[in-house]
């Protein structure tokens, strides 16, 4: 049960995210901040910490860590976290 909960998590994300696109007024690619916790998963992320280093630095699951960085890169219009870490870098949003 426990495995399926995580799955529908991130497939909430992904459903959420589809359904702001059909926001009335929003800009498609419109560029949204970062979440604290976002922000601090990146940094974690940059400094050169595993998933499992920064989900336990966290005090998350691995699971909720994996919907941070998705929804991170999303709305940095990553391909990968490697790219969205970049992004992040140079736009500024975290230092390291």
């Amino acid at each position: 049960m426990e495995d399926n909960g995580r799955d529908l998590l991130l497939i909430a994300h992904y459903y959420n995210r589809k359904a702001l696109e059909f926001e009335p007024g929003r800009l498609p690619g419109t560029s949204r901040a970062l979440t604290p916790r976002e922000v601090d998963a990146m940094t974690l992320l940059a400094l050169g910490y595993s998933r499992a280093q920064v989900a336990d630095s966290l005090s998350i699951s691995e699971n909720t860590l994996r919907v941070y960085i998705e929804s991170a890169r999303s709305k940095l219009g990553a391909l990968n976290t490697t790219h969205a870490v970049a992004r992040a870098m140079s736009r500024g949003l975290i230092v390291v």
